[in-house]
Order: C-alpha cells, then structure tokens, then sequence
C-alpha cells in the first residue's frame, strides 16, 4: 500500500475550506467592471477648465441710428440703415469666446463681437446727421461700426455628470461708431461712444449622448445709466459634436437686440439713438481641456 504524506493529509481541510468560502463582495467577478466603474465622465462643456471658441455667424441685421446737432433743441433724422443708407441686410461675421472655470461651479466667460458695415447711395430725401445735413439727391457714403466685449460671471446651482445650469451677472461694453460723407463736396460728420450695460445671465449645458450636448445661454438688461437708456437681450442655443475629447463642432443659432438712447443734452459722445437687431445661424469650432 503507498504511504501518504501527514503533509499532504493536513493540508486537505485547509484547502477544502478555502475552496468553500464565499468571494468577497468587493472583489469584481472580471476585470472589465472595474474598469467600468473607474471610467472617467466624458468630456462635455461639463467638465471643461478652458475653452475658446471661433464662431461663423451668418444673420440678418436691423439698424436704427440718430445723430443730432450739437446746437440744442434740433434733432439729427432717425435713419433706418439698411433703408436709407443702403447697408447690407446680411451679415458674415466671425465671434470669439473664452471660458475659464474655477473649482467645480464657478466659471467665467469673455465673449467680443465685431460688425463693421458700409453703405454708399443716392440719397432720396434730405437728412440731417450730425451738424452736417445731406441733401437728396446727393451721393453718401457711410459707415457703421459695432463692437462688444462682455464679461460673465456664473455660479453653477446645479451640476451633475450630465446636466450643469448656472446663473450670473455680466458687464457688457458697447462700442458704436457713425459716420457719413457727402463725396462731392468733402462734407464728413462722425461720433463715436462706449455705453457700459450690466447683464443678467442664465446658463445651462445637457450632455446627452457620450460625445452630444445641448448648450443655451442668455442675458437680459434695461435700465438708465448715466443719462444713457439702455436695453440689451441676447440668446444662444446650439448642439455640439465632442469630435475629440479636446475638440468639439457645432451649429447653433444667435439673436442681438441692443437698444441705446443717449440724452441729447448730457455730456457724452454716443448717438443719440442706435438700435441694433441681429440674428441668424452660426458654425463653431471649439477647442478645450
């Protein structure tokens, strides 16, 4: 008969012991759940620290502007600028802007907007701009120049791996500048101004698909500042594609309204009266981290 080792018979039950304890629950059945479960969120406008993107905005513009005399009591002509001083209804115009975060529900976001427009026509009746007035039947050329730099400041009251919606303030500074020349006779009038408006901002960004995200974001202000009457709305809706985890392509859509009336008799520099109507759709490209 072989002999059995007493190593090998005292071994048996602690094997056979082990054999019956339960797994511990911690410890994954594969190596695949772990990973799983270790995955990081997708990148999304969620998780982004820095962002900057360039837009494309193709829109329509609706222009108004008045520019008085400096003697008082006379007032310069409302003048609708597509109309009367034949600007072009449509618009090409490139848009910039930035986003940094700070810690998980602050962020900030710099945005600045450029539309330089030119018109040149025969008059069809006699205007007054400035202190020059144009006589119909004169040749004008003229031009009109908007920007806008603004600062928004938003706090993040919600924010979870798929949904964010923030609320805040914003600064905006606009620019305008006016100007006409009658060619012939070499008569030029011009004025520019800054109007600071501040702004209240809403914010809100849904991730809903893996490389998919819905993002609005708008700001509304109407108050007298300064003896400068001014109104400022703006939203912005878009859809975007996270191409790459640092990369992402968009389409989306704008509306502008800002509304500036200057007192005529005040110590200042803007027009009198400008108004600015502007929408349309836009093309992005966004680069992130």
């Amino acid at each position: 008969m072989p002999r059995i080792s007493s190593r090998f018979i005292l071994a048996t039950p602690v094997v056979l012991l082990c054999c019956a304890l339960p797994a511990r629950a911690d410890t994954p059945a594969r190596a695949s759940d772990t990973l799983v479960r270790e995955r990081p969120p997708a990148a999304s406008p969620i998780t982004d620290r820095f962002a900057l993107r360039a837009t494309y905005f193709r829109g329509t513009a609706d222009t108004r502007v008045q520019l008085d005399p400096s003697t008082p009591g006379l007032a310069g002509t409302l003048l609708d600028a597509e109309d009367d001083l034949a600007f072009d209804e449509a618009i090409d115009q490139g848009r910039m802007e930035l986003y940094f975060r700070f810690g998980k529900r602050l962020r900030l976001r710099a945005d600045y907007f450029k539309l330089n427009r030119f018109g040149a026509t025969v008059l069809d009746e006699t205007i007054v701009f400035g202190d020059d007035t144009y006589l119909a039947g004169e040749y004008v050329e003229s031009s009109l120049d908007y920007r806008s730099l603004s600062f928004t400041l938003l706090y993040s009251f919600l924010r979870r791996d798929s949904i964010e919606l923030s609320a805040g303030i914003g600064i905006n500074l606009l620019e305008a500048e006016a100007a006409a020349e009658a060619v012939e006779r070499n008569a030029r009038e011009e004025e520019s101004g800054v109007a600071p408006l501040p702004a209240v901002a809403l914010d809100g960004s849904w991730r809903f698909a893996r490389r998919w995200s819905l993002n609005a974001h708008g700001q509304y202000f109407s108050a007298t500042y300064d003896d400068i009457d001014g109104t400022l709305s703006e939203f912005h809706v878009d859809v975007q594609y996270r191409w790459k985890p640092n990369f992402a392509i968009g389409l989306g859509y704008t509306a502008l309204d800002v509304d500036v009336r200057a007192d005529p008799l005040a110590d200042h520099d803007f027009p009198e009266i400008f108004r600015l109507r502007s929408s349309g759709p836009e093309f992005f490209i966004r680069a992130s981290f």
